[in-house]
C-alpha cells in the first residue's frame, strides 16, 4: 500500500488541469516518490465536488490544485487523513502553525504549477513531522 494519496482537483476542458495531472504522473513515476499515488477528481462530478468540499481549505478559484493525504490502515480498512506540517507564518511570534500540505494555482502570476513547485510540496510530505519545512 502506498503511504500517500495526492488528490488532484480539476475540471473538464481545463488545459492547466491536464498539465498538472501529466506532470504529477511523470514525477510520481520517479523512485523518490514511490510512496505516492494520484487520484484525479473532476469538479463536474458529484464525487469531485464532495471530496473538494471536504478538503475545506482549497479555493475553487485556484483550480487546478492538489492536497496530500496520508493513508492509514486500521483493522483492514484504509482511511485518509489530511497531511499537515509545521510552517512559519509571516508576522507571527516565531511560532509554527500546522498547515495542510498541498498546492493551488496562483493566477496572479503565470497560473502554472511547475515541476519544481510540485516536488517541493511532495518533499515536504516526505519529511518527518518533527522537521521544519521551508516552503
Amino acid at each position: 500500500m502506498k503511504r500517500f494519496q495526492v488528490m488532484v482537483f480539476g475540471k473538464q476542458g481545463c488545459d492547466k488541469c491536464k498539465v498538472l495531472k501529466n506532470r504529477l504522473e511523470k514525477i510520481l513515476a520517479e523512485k523518490t516518490y514511490a510512496d505516492f499515488e494520484i487520484v484525479y477528481y473532476d469538479l463536474g462530478t458529484v464525487d469531485g465536488l464532495v471530496w473538494f468540499c471536504q478538503c475545506e481549505m482549497l479555493n475553487p478559484q485556484r483550480i487546478p490544485s492538489f492536497m496530500i493525504f496520508e493513508k492509514e490502515d486500521r483493522s483492514g480498512t484504509t482511511t485518509l487523513k489530511p497531511l499537515v506540517r509545521p510552517e512559519k507564518v509571516s508576522g507571527s511570534t516565531g511560532e509554527d502553525l500546522n498547515t495542510f500540505v498541498g498546492l493551488e494555482t496562483d493566477y496572479t502570476s503565470t497560473g502554472t504549477l511547475t515541476p519544481k513547485m510540485i516536488r517541493r510540496v511532495l518533499d515536504a510530505a516526505l519529511k518527518p513531522q518533527e522537521e521544519k519545512i521551508q516552503v
